[in-house]
């Protein structure tokens, strides 16, 4: 009986342990920007279309370049039908089109470009795909600070409500101080769950993503942390040198003036070379007398087209014009590139500019000053409305402060995209 009660202890004892340790289990695992960018491009099914699209283009490629297959022709015939049941013939002959002029060098070749073009349209595609759930881990990042702002805000009011329910007890204030007080209190908690609805959306947009549930979603990394500007260097270069989309257009035109090529060549005709053995038997008479004759031929026949009246000028014409179009586009997107990069340049100097403002001078001057103001109202010495005024500056400042280390955070991804490098050593 005793061991029985021991055992069944000890099995209630474990079934307790699991029951307390199953909530810690539970906790989501914060995790970086990084990872939730490979999750997303793991988990993105145009990158994955894109990549079985350019591996069936690939394999196009090799099916252009291979050599058609040789025409096998049977004939015969008999003179029984026509009275001359002695007369045969039958041949038999294998015929091979031979393309001249590189012709299948240029249609493999064709393709293969259009095969990396596909392959840099999907690199273009994960670039912006990155872009996107950055700056939306950004944002959320941003909330999730602005919510632990409004925490720290509504902490103040509570301490200020305090103070001044012990000022109110010791006659020291009137009512209405401590009834502004206790508004100030409802406001901060209001804005609170104002700023908590806010992150909702942002969790389900990253987790549609990256395939994770809503409750996994948590972020480790924070705006304040620093990030690695870009060396002096020519940005635009290294933009043009590394951007996919513009890569794309280089090997489309690369593509037209292959089709061109081909367009000329398929001007001129390929030749038919072939081989046949025939037999042939018939009857020959001769003054009253016959004889049979049978004879066994062998033979290369060749055959071409001539170029009379089809020189392909249309295809010719069609592939100059996609040529020109190429070249259009081409110069077009370096434009737009030049642009963006320099944009981006701008609006990160802009975002640094403005932060030293608020780390240097405005934060901790108005960190000081609330916690005077605080200790004024304390002792006596200031009016509520005082250290009112200061904990609405202090939210509203931090506020904009939060919102400038977002500016420069998304100013510098922005920059990194129109570049197409990854100056932080992340996922590129």
């Amino acid at each position: 009986m005793t061991h029985l009660t021991l055992s069944r202890g000890t099995v209630l004892a474990l079934l307790l342990q699991m029951l307390v340790c199953l909530p810690a289990l539970a906790v989501s695992v914060p995790r970086g920007i990084n990872e939730i960018v490979v999750l997303t491009l793991k988990h993105s099914a145009e990158l994955a279309a894109l990549e079985k699209e350019t591996a069936a283009t690939y394999s196009l490629a090799v099916q252009a370049g291979t050599i058609g297959n040789p025409t096998l022709e049977l004939q015969g015939s008999t003179g029984s039908l026509t009275g001359s049941p002695d007369e045969r013939f039958a041949s038999i002959g294998i015929n091979q089109e031979l393309p001249l002029y590189g012709k299948l060098r240029l249609r493999r070749e064709a393709v293969q470009r259009e095969a990396e073009v596909l392959q840099r349209q999907r690199d273009n595609a994960a670039r912006l795909l990155k872009d996107e759930v950055v700056t939306l881990a950004l944002d959320y990042s941003l909330t999730s600070q602005r919510q632990e702002l409004a925490e720290n805000l509504v902490k103040l009011n509570r301490e200020l409500v305090a103070i001044a329910g012990e000022r109110f007890k010791a006659g020291d204030i009137p009512e209405l101080d401590l009834n502004l007080a206790k508004v100030e209190l409802a406001r901060a908690e209001s804005r609170l769950l104002e700023v908590e609805r806010e992150i909702i959306p942002f969790r389900i947009k990253i987790a549609s993503l990256t395939g994770l549930s809503e409750s996994d979603i948590k972020l480790a990394d924070k705006l304040s942390i620093p990030i690695p500007l870009p060396k002096n260097q020519d940005l635009v270069k290294q933009a043009l040198a590394s951007r996919p989309d513009f890569l794309a257009l280089a090997l489309e035109r690369d593509k037209a003036e292959t089709e061109s090529c081909l367009a000329k060549a398929e001007a001129l005709p390929n030749l038919t070379a072939g081989l046949f053995a025939q037999w042939q038997r018939n009857s020959v008479e001769v003054g009253g007398m016959s004889s049979i004759n049978s004879d066994t031929q062998l033979g290369i026949r060749l055959s071409m087209p001539i170029p009379v009246f089809d020189r392909n000028t249309g295809g010719w014409s069609a592939a100059r014009a996609r040529l020109d179009a190429a070249d259009s586009r081409r110069l077009a997107l370096e434009r737009t590139i030049i642009a963006e990069v320099e944009a981006a340049i701008s609006r990160l100097s802009s975002s640094e500019r403005i932060l030293a403002m608020f780390e240097q001078g405005i934060i901790p001057q108005l960190t000081e000053n609330l916690k005077l103001t605080q200790e004024a109202y304390r002792l006596g010495e200031v009016g509520i409305i005082s250290v009112i005024d200061e904990q609405k500056k202090f939210f509203e400042v931090n506020d904009n402060y939060l919102a400038a280390l977002h500016g420069k955070r998304v100013a510098f991804i922005k920059l990194e995209t129109a570049v197409a490098t990854d100056f932080a050593g992340g996922v590129q």
